[in-house]
């Protein structure tokens, strides 16, 4: 999707039909990539391609081996919880009768640098905490959201915390559209 169609897709009436048509899809520009935060240090650097100026969204799928483990799970997070979910609040600040049913901080460091060159143009730290959906064996997190221009980068990804908890669990992570067209 480039400039135009994704404009044209914001439009009441014909975007409305290009949605349902299916030619607002918006792949993401960083499809799941498995990646694992068990130790800490570089989890992932990919180049990618922005096709429109906008903000991106970095998600964490993990996959549980079975529905029942899914359910059971504490470490990945029970529910969301309003505004601690953005990945701009340290799990430190939030009070602590809010933190129940979060799950295990995850910091991370994503650095976006330009194609070629590798001047960055985005560095910012994000503490994913909660879950904010879920499917039969997985659960999702959002990590946080970035303002990219159309182009082409490289991004790295740090995890700041050795998360050993995690074993067991397969976790992708991916950067998407974050809306639905």
């Amino acid at each position: 999707m480039g400039p135009i169609t994704y404009s044209i897709c914001h439009k009441p009436v014909i975007g409305l039909a290009m949605w349902i048509t299916g030619l607002c899809t918006f792949w993401p520009p960083i499809p799941d990539t498995e990646i694992s935060i068990r130790d800490s240090g570089l989890v992932l650097n990919k180049e990618f391609s922005a096709p429109v100026a906008k903000s991106y969204l970095f998600t964490l799928r993990f996959v549980f081996p079975s529905t029942e483990a899914r359910l059971k799970d504490k470490l990945v997070g029970q529910r969301h919880v309003g505004g601690y979910c953005t990945g701009g609040t340290e799990y430190e600040d939030v009070p602590l009768p809010d933190r129940s049913g979060l799950g295990l901080p995850i910091p991370l460091k994503v650095i976006v640098r330009t194609e070629p060159g590798g001047i960055p143009v985005a560095e910012q730290t994000f503490h994913s905490l909660c879950t904010t959906g879920h499917m039969t064996t997985d659960k999702i997190r959002d990590i946080g959201r970035l303002h990219l221009n159309e182009g082409t980068y490289r991004v790295e990804v740090y995890n700041l915390q050795p998360q050993p908890a995690f074993d067991g669990i397969a976790i992708r992570i991916r950067l998407g559209s974050g809306d639905a067209k």
